[in-house]
């Protein structure tokens, strides 16, 4: 059977710019053999959604009409991928900005907003906002593991493929209830995460309404939930 926008499907890829150079991966050997390996990354393949854009336009669209088991490459130009390079989101900060001394390529966060350091000059510091990725013609080598149909494992493997750990997943008629793991129950990026992930299950399942639940227990036996 065909991929077709709305598939639940399982990838590993390596994306290179347009130079060679890889800059992201699914493989950790791969990450290890182009220095660009992350200790807080765990690579392994990973589940999206085909259309909803959790990968660029170029890649997303590739997917479709291919099966599982594929394997290939696609080129992708900047329109479809990190687009062009915008000169207005270049913008000059003093260097009291930033928290270390700002040196040339040097990731920073600037009123909420990741940038690149781009130069220095005096007491002043030029920071690139624009994706390291804009302007190039991307490559992405790719594989698709899997084509997921049952709605209880598409819900349990969008959630890990978000936070990498697993969740409890219980469906009951058109109703979804979520069990989220307690070492997530304080992180700022699954509170901020759960009305999104909310609207994917609802647009791209069959599934009518979502709860997320926290369980607190004093002892075996005894517990309080809160939706």
């Amino acid at each position: 059977m065909t991929i077709e926008q709305g598939d639940f499907i399982r990838i590993n890829y390596t994306g290179r710019s347009d130079d060679g150079t890889v800059f992201d991966t699914t493989e950790e050997e791969v990450a290890k053999e182009h220095e660009i390996h992350d200790e807080n990354v765990k690579y392994e393949s990973y589940v999206i959604i085909v259309g909803a854009g959790h990968v660029v336009d170029g890649l997303d669209e590739d997917f479709v009409g291919k099966e599982a088991g594929y394997h290939g490459t696609v080129e992708v130009p900047p329109e479809k991928g990190y687009g062009e390079r915008k000169t207005e989101l270049l913008k000059m900060y003093p260097v009291s900005s930033f928290d270390e001394k700002p040196v040339k390529g040097m990731r920073a966060v600037i009123n909420g907003q990741q940038g690149t350091v781009a130069m220095t000059i005096g007491r002043r510091v030029r920071v690139d906002f624009n994706s390291p990725m804009a302007g190039k013609t991307l490559t992405f080598e790719y594989t698709i593991e899997d084509v997921i149909d049952d709605d209880t494992q598409k819900i349990k493997s969008l959630l890990n493929s978000y936070f990498r750990v697993d969740f409890d997943v219980d469906i009951v008629d058109d109703s979804v209830s979520i069990q989220a793991p307690s070492n997530l129950w304080l992180n700022e990026s699954w509170l901020i995460s759960k009305q999104r992930m909310a609207y994917e299950i609802l647009k791209w399942t069959e599934i009518e309404s979502v709860k997320f639940f926290e369980t607190y227990r004093d002892k075996p036996g005894d517990s309080n939930e809160t939706e």
